[in-house]
């Protein structure tokens, strides 16, 4: 995908979008490969939880998916409401959608991705979201699903969400191109690991403060005053190492700058040692892109756990076996290109044109992006963004 390729498109670019702003488009008027939800509420019901964005409110409604001519989903009951920090002061609102069982989703018709790796399980969902792409919106709408299946297309050894581009429709009308994503929370790990949600210990790490979600406290606060006093020993019990360094690797190597303070998730199912959750990526590779791996990761270490568990490991001077682990699988993943730009590209470009004939009808309802051209500029500003982050990446591990 290649800039000069977007001259051709100039001249296009005012008729980008056949639609205006004030247009409502309904259910009949847009014909779609992609799924296609279409969840039914209370119009002012929705109206007062869309408005009043600092107060938790959950409205119940009824939910439809359907793939190809067929409704594969018909009015399951469920609860909604809106998710996301920072994103939700954008016009197109996360949604956070919670079954009222357990979706059986063996047949792959609520949530269906290209690849689940060996170790996970997407079969019983609880709760999904439908993702505005977050920071990414008025940009690719793609970038966090595209990085998400890039690490899970080289196999790595971590916990993330699963997803695919969606339409989605609130009676009807017209709502958003976004991203259907299972959870990275204590239901979504239960779920992908087969297990209830009362076996799982489940923590949350954001920019204020740490959450203790779900589970067995005690073990959370043991984990933290070990990560506190440096307490190598411990550390070395309660985490499971080789996941720990996939994750760390990953995170570092795209150069995700809303981490490791923020959008970081550990659990541990029943006594078992603690894994860390892949989730929220749109702030991959766009600053710092110079920065080190473990620069990166020590740059918020004054009010940074995850940094200051990760530093507390890579410099422990009685034993190296962590930091030398740590570059060896980094160097073996650099010599393998299964996260490269190239590997990204393509991804990217599947991606692209999956939602290409869908743009145009988020550009009518939300001016964002403004153009189909700027659209295409953005995904190569991202490529162009990574292989600079992999050029940085590779020198400072040689």
């Amino acid at each position: 995908m290649k800039l000069l390729s977007f001259l051709s498109l100039l001249l296009l670019c005012v008729g980008c979008s056949k639609f205006n702003m004030d247009d409502t488009l309904l259910l009949t008027e847009i014909i779609s490969d992609l799924p296609v939800i279409n969840i039914t509420v209370d119009r002012n019901e929705f109206e007062e939880m869309y408005e009043k964005t600092d107060e938790e409110i959950e409205i119940k409604g009824r939910f439809n998916l359907t793939r190809g001519d067929e409704l594969v989903i018909a009015n399951e009951k469920v609860e909604l409401e809106l998710k996301g920090r920072f994103s939700i002061r954008f016009p197109l609102k996360t949604l956070g959608v919670k079954f009222d069982d357990k979706y059986d989703n063996r047949d792959r018709s609520l949530i269906n991705p290209v690849t689940v790796l060996p170790s996970h399980s997407i079969d019983k969902i609880k709760a999904i979201r439908l993702r505005n792409s977050g920071n990414d919106f008025e940009n690719t709408m793609l970038k966090d699903l595209s990085i998400t299946q890039l690490a899970i297309n080289a196999g790595l050894d971590i916990d993330l969400t699963y997803g695919e581009p969606v339409l989605v429709y609130i009676n009807e009308e017209f709502y958003g191109l976004m991203n259907l994503r299972t959870e990275a929370n204590t239901n979504g790990m239960a779920g992908l690991n087969q297990v209830d949600k009362s076996d799982v210990t489940l923590a949350k790490i954001t920019t204020q403060e740490l959450l203790k979600k779900d589970g067995d406290f005690n073990r959370i606060d043991a984990l933290l005053e070990a990560i506190e006093n440096k307490n190598i020993a411990y550390l070395k019990n309660e985490i499971d190492l080789k996941s720990f360094i996939d994750y760390m690797i990953f995170q570092s190597y795209i150069g995700n700058t809303d981490w490791p303070h923020n959008n970081a998730r550990f659990y541990a199912i029943d006594g078992g040692k603690f894994r860390f959750v892949l989730f929220d990526l749109d702030n991959a590779s766009r600053l710092n892109l110079g920065k080190s791996p473990v620069n990166l990761i020590d740059n918020f270490r004054s009010s940074n756990i995850l940094g200051d568990l990760f530093m507390a490991l890579y410099e422990d001077k009685n034993d190296d076996t962590f930091q030398r682990n740590f570059l060896e699988r980094y160097r073996e993943i650099l010599r393998s290109g299964e996260i490269s730009a190239d590997k990204l590209e393509k991804i990217v470009d599947e991606n692209a044109s999956r939602i290409e004939a869908e743009i145009a009808h988020q550009i009518a309802k939300y001016n964002a992006p403004r153009t189909t051209l700027e659209w295409r500029i953005e995904l190569d500003k991202m490529l162009i963004l990574f292989r600079e982050r992999e050029a940085a990446v590779q020198e400072h591990i040689k």
